[in-house]
């Protein structure tokens, strides 16, 4: 909301400052101009830190899945794979926009910054699933080694690392039914756990397949991006 702010009052000045000039207030126009370059500056300012915090959070994310990956869970590897692929491309993608931002219009600035935020939040959002993911394969194994309340444990961490990722994307619906979909299957498959119910594999084979449907769904969506980033 700070960098829109910033575009509306340089536009709103630039205006003004035209009217002025029209109305025969010549003198006064290096005055505008002089506070049309320090919000400029501040504008600049302000998508740079947005352009840090977006590269600090990429390098917290790719550091999370290379822990992940050194935990050896077979069922993600490639899933992991390639969201560290991707996840490089971005952060490339992020010094380019960084590096152009004092020479875009200020309009297109704020769509790229914008849209590079997005997909950084997504890739987010990703990291915590596969780390939910893991957790749920591990509930697998202790349920099948009868240890229940280990089980029940893996999957009260899943549902935590579930609502991180909903958190991390705010305002980003584009996901809402795959999010409430693994949701209600965590549910359904913890309440299996604590029934001691026959089926309780079977859960969480459901809780892991709508999980990788949404991993899926997020993944394609950033291959799109990055095969057209001015979208």
């Amino acid at each position: 909301m700070e960098i829109l702010t910033l575009v509306i009052a340089l536009i709103s000045l630039a205006v003004a400052g035209l009217t002025y000039w029209r109305a025969g207030g010549q003198r006064d126009w290096e005055r505008l101009r002089a506070k049309q370059k320090e919000l400029a500056d501040a504008l600049l300012f302000v998508v740079e830190e947005m352009y840090e915090e977006s590269r600090l959070s990429l390098r917290q994310t790719a550091d999370g899945l290379q822990q992940l990956k050194s935990e050896a869970i077979r069922e993600l590897e490639h899933q992991i794979e390639r969201a560290i692929q991707q996840l490089a491309a971005l952060e490339k993608h992020l010094e380019e926009g960084l590096k152009s931002a004092g020479t875009t219009a200020l309009a297109a600035t704020h769509k790229i910054e914008r849209s590079l935020r997005r997909r950084v939040r997504r890739l987010e959002a990703r990291g915590s699933l596969l780390f939910a993911k893991a957790a749920a394969t591990l509930a697998i194994r202790h349920a099948n080694n009868g240890e229940l309340p280990r089980a029940e444990k893996r999957l009260d961490e899943a549902t935590a690392l579930l609502a991180l990722a909903r958190e991390t994307m705010r305002a980003d619906h584009a996901y809402d039914a795959h999010f409430d979909a693994v949701k209600r299957n965590l549910a359904e498959a913890i309440n299996a756990v604590r029934a001691e119910a026959q089926d309780i594999r079977q859960r969480i084979d459901q809780v892991i397949a709508e999980n990788d449907k949404l991993i899926g769904a997020l993944e394609v969506d950033e291959q799109q991006d990055a095969n057209n980033p001015t979208k």
